[in-house]
């Protein structure tokens, strides 16, 4: 096993972590925001990408606008859970069980309608910045890769701004922490808990964009995007977004590095064992119980 090849599987792996990370950080925001699990959560990187193809491939857009395009599709896509869904749910007193079944029933269903509009085949976009290699020490990556670690380290440091340094940030925390209190206030909670969707969903078409030009998106790739996503946010803390970057990392980590030891078939296994492992010997994730409350 040569250092190459050693180093060839920690920058895809990081590669992979920050797309799990997008994912994960798009479920804690929304769990952070209405304490709901959002097992739908990879359906928003389907529909970002989708459109973006179509505006791309069919309407012959601009690249940029596709991309914006694709962006919006997933924020309106939370917006229109959180309105047809999730508020009559919570007028009638709905529990937790019953707002998981409904991401599940809603995941389901998306996958669907993206199987009706997009067929079974599976669609690129182009890479941004080309379709060049860079070679780092003798492990190469493309130049689209690099970009999608630059966007999604800017996106990270953007969320961490919004929550700290904005008022809409700011009440969006008070509301999930406090919505008595934030109503007393004269903060509108359930607005908060719609942009909160608005939010999950932009996230999760931003880490679909940044995926599709370097694996086919189709209408199966959601139920992978959740599962990863899901579990970098557990190791990261799933109330807390930032939290999400480091469990994504972690987990794109063991499994790029679990490809040098044993077939690729088995990665998935291999890397959510040791993700058993370690919620097992540390429950309240990498971070600690201090972590799951932070972002």
């Amino acid at each position: 096993m040569t250092s190459s090849l050693v180093l060839q599987a920690v920058l895809s792996g990081i590669v992979n972590g920050f797309v799990y990370a997008l994912v994960g950080m798009g479920m804690a925001v929304i769990f952070k925001g209405t304490r709901i699990v959002n097992a739908m959560q990879g359906e928003f990187a389907v529909i970002g990408s989708l459109v973006a193809v179509f505006a791309l491939q069919r309407a012959g857009l601009p690249y940029a606008v596709t991309i914006a395009g694709g962006i919006a599709a997933g924020a309106v896509t939370g917006f229109l859970v959180d309105w047809l869904f999730v508020r009559p749910m919570t007028r009638r007193g709905a529990g937790e069980e019953g707002f998981l079944l409904l991401t599940i029933g809603l995941a389901f269903t998306l996958s669907a309608a993206a199987l009706f509009f997009g067929g079974r085949d599976s669609h690129l976009l182009p890479g941004f910045g080309g379709e060049g290699v860079v070679e780092i020490f003798g492990a190469f990556l493309t130049i689209h890769a690099l970009w999608l670690v630059g966007i999604a380290g800017a996106v990270v440091i953007a969320l961490r701004l919004f929550y700290t340094r904005t008022l809409i940030g700011l009440s969006m925390s008070a509301a999930s922490l406090d919505p008595d209190g934030a109503t007393t206030t004269g903060i509108n909670v359930a607005r908060m808990r719609a942009l909160t969707f608005v939010l999950g969903g932009a996230l999760g078409a931003v880490a679909g964009l940044l995926v599709t030009p370097l694996i086919a998106v189709n209408y199966q790739m959601g139920i992978g995007l959740t599962l990863k996503g899901f579990a970098a946010a557990i190791l990261g803390g799933l109330s807390n977004p930032l939290g999400a970057v480091v469990g994504g990392l972690a987990l794109g980590l063991l499994e790029s590095l679990a490809v040098l030891s044993f077939p690729s078939g088995y990665k998935d296994a291999i890397a959510l064992s040791l993700l058993i492992a370690i919620m097992i010997l540390m429950p309240n994730g990498l971070l600690g119980r201090a972590g799951r409350k932070g972002g």
